[in-house]
């Protein structure tokens, strides 16, 4: 018997996968329903499970986000992934391909293709095959694409697609291995924009991308043989090869960029907003189930905030907010999250143990304590942290956390204190 995860956040289109799957006369399928990216994700850290159905749009986590957690989580990484939407733009259905999926189809679907395509796929993981076919039948698909899309080795391209060639003005993948060699050497240094440092590590930029953080967007601008363009890179990796896709956002407008920077961050302190946050953690904690690899929440509280809004007026309060939340991000690292929790709270997610965030949050607090914040003078901060331990859910370790905090607050602020 063969798992199938549905993970849809209408119950209809649930209840019509289980009703098609059921009707399958020479398959046995258990089919198991997930109204969310969460409620799925949780399902794939309990069962073993053989192919996925995945909506794209859902509140929350979207399917596209959900496909990355998925393929970041060595457990789930291989699982095969059928988005099934209504939204049939090419940008979509590449994004499909580009982020990790095996396949693509349409609502409302046609019975008897998705029973076919749901067999194809397990029948490819089954015989460990899914490596060739998913390059033949990408190469095929993406051909026809404005993306461009290379394979490597991670450094000289073995196959290119025709908008590839179209872009850098060649006739074949042999020019381009002879005037490029790697395509990274076409990356322009820009502030900004990703490119190669120096020449001798002209080999190892798919490695330094793969360390950048995963929930933000990778730009380069590349030269072609008519025109400048910005791309996002998209990096799967198959055994020791890479498949490469740069999506052209060359004309993505201003206002755009500013809808999704909104989405994220907070407007007051330019740091990470709660609904980002919850984002993040979420992702962290589910790749903690792969990786084991120990981090601390560090809930941060200014002490007698209200006192400086009643002083000073608010317009001073917000001055000591974006002033605290610039101290903190100039002395973290780019891997660590920070965010405005609410009012005069943030939280800081640090990828150690809890013997090293203490001490960390400690250098932090005193920064604080050192720092000159004009018209308010000398502010401090009450820290509260706690490391988190397995089966830790978002609620009970940002609970500890905020109990943490309430004893350096009532065991007279400007304090670390652990729970």
């Amino acid at each position: 018997m063969k798992n199938i995860l549905c993970i849809d956040d209408i119950k209809t289109n649930l209840f019509t996968f289980k009703v098609v799957l059921k009707s399958s006369k020479n398959q046995n399928y258990n089919v198991i329903l997930a109204q969310s990216a969460h409620e799925g994700l949780d399902v794939l850290l309990r069962e073993e499970i053989d192919l996925i159905l995945l909506d794209i749009m859902m509140p929350e986590v979207d399917g596209f986000a959900c496909a990355k957690m998925i393929r970041s989580n060595k457990k789930t990484k291989d699982i095969p992934i059928i988005f099934v939407t209504a939204k049939t733009d090419d940008e979509t259905i590449n994004r499909c391909y580009a982020i990790g999926g095996d396949d693509y189809v349409s609502k409302p679907f046609n019975s008897v293709e998705l029973l076919a395509r749901i067999k194809f796929h397990i029948k490819l993981k089954s015989e460990s095959k899914l490596l060739l076919q998913e390059k033949q039948y990408t190469q095929n698909i993406l051909d026809l694409q404005e993306t461009i899309v290379l394979v490597t080795d991670g450094c000289m391209p073995l196959n290119v697609n025709k908008t590839l060639l179209d872009f850098y003005g060649l006739d074949s993948i042999g020019e381009f291995q002879e005037k490029y060699v790697c395509i990274g050497s076409t990356f322009l240094k820009e502030e900004g924009f990703y490119h190669i440092k120096t020449e001798d590590n002209i080999c190892l930029w798919i490695n330094e991308v793969n360390k950048l953080p995963k929930d933000e967007n990778v730009l380069v601008k590349i030269k072609g043989a008519q025109r400048e363009s910005i791309f996002t890179i998209n990096i799967v990796q198959f055994n020791y090869y890479f498949i490469v896709t740069l999506t052209d956002i060359t004309q993505m407008s201003n206002y755009s960029n500013k809808l999704e920077h909104a989405a994220h961050f907070d407007n007051l302190t330019q740091v990470y907003n709660r609904n980002m946050l919850h984002v993040l953690l979420d992702k962290k904690i589910f790749n903690y189930q792969g990786k084991r690899e120990a981090f601390v929440l560090t809930m941060i509280d200014i002490d007698y905030f209200k006192k400086v809004n009643d002083t000073y007026g608010h317009l001073v309060g917000d001055d000591v907010l974006k002033g605290i939340a610039a101290v903190i991000k100039k002395h973290i690292r780019d891997e660590d999250i920070f965010a405005r929790w609410g009012g005069e709270e943030f939280i800081l997610i640090l990828n150690v143990n809890i013997q090293k965030g203490i001490q960390i949050a400690n250098e932090l607090r005193k920064k604080i304590e050192e720092a000159d914040f004009k018209e308010a003078k000398k502010v401090t901060c009450s820290f509260g942290i706690t490391e988190f331990k397995e089966n830790d859910t978002i609620n009970n370790l940002i609970k500890r956390a905020d109990e943490a905090l309430y004893e350096a607050k009532a065991g007279g602020r400007n304090r670390v204190c652990q729970h």
